[in-house]
C-alpha cells in the first residue's frame, strides 16, 4: 500500500508541478472564467499525455517490440570501447531470453495517473465549452 502511494503521490506531484510552472508562465489571475478553463485543459494535457505514453513505451517494451533495437544500439556501443569488440558477443536469442527475465512490473500507475489527467482536461475542457 505504501509503494503505490509513493507511485501515484510522485505522478500527482509531476502534473502539479508542471501545471504549476504552466499556469505561472500565463497570466491565470487575471484571466476570465472561461479562459481559466482552457488555461487548466492546457495545464493538464501534456502532463496527463507523457505519463500515459510513457507507461505505452514501458508496455511495448515489455512485449519486446523494442529488442532488436536494444541488441543493435549494444553492439554499436560495444564497437566504441576498445577492446570490447574482442570479447565474444552474446547472441540475439540469448539477449532476448535475458531480456524476458527481466521485464518491468508494476507500470500500469503511469497509464492510470495519465488517463485520469487526461479525464480531467477533457471535463475543463467541456467547462470551457459550455
Amino acid at each position: 500500500m505504501k509503494a503505490r502511494l509513493i507511485k501515484y503521490g510522485l505522478c500527482a506531484l509531476f502534473v502539479a508541478v508542471m501545471a504549476y510552472f504552466y499556469l505561472l508562465s500565463r497570466d491565470f489571475a487575471g484571466a476570465g472564467d472561461r479562459e481559466r478553463y482552457q488555461l487548466l485543459c492546457d495545464a493538464l494535457t501534456v502532463p496527463g499525455v507523457l505519463l500515459v505514453c510513457a507507461g505505452a513505451l514501458v508496455w511495448v517494451s515489455n512485449l519486446g517490440a523494442l529488442d532488436g533495437i536494444f541488441y543493435g544500439l549494444r553492439l554499436a556501443f560495444r564497437a566504441l570501447i576498445p577492446g570490447k569488440r574482442l570479447q565474444k558477443e552474446e547472441n540475439y536469442q540469448d539477449f532476448v531470453t535475458g531480456r524476458q527475465e527481466k521485464r518491468v512490473k508494476g507500470y500500469g500507475f503511469l497509464l492510470i495517473t495519465g488517463a485520469v489527467t487526461i479525464a480531467a482536461s477533457l471535463l475543463f475542457l467541456g467547462l470551457y465549452y459550455l
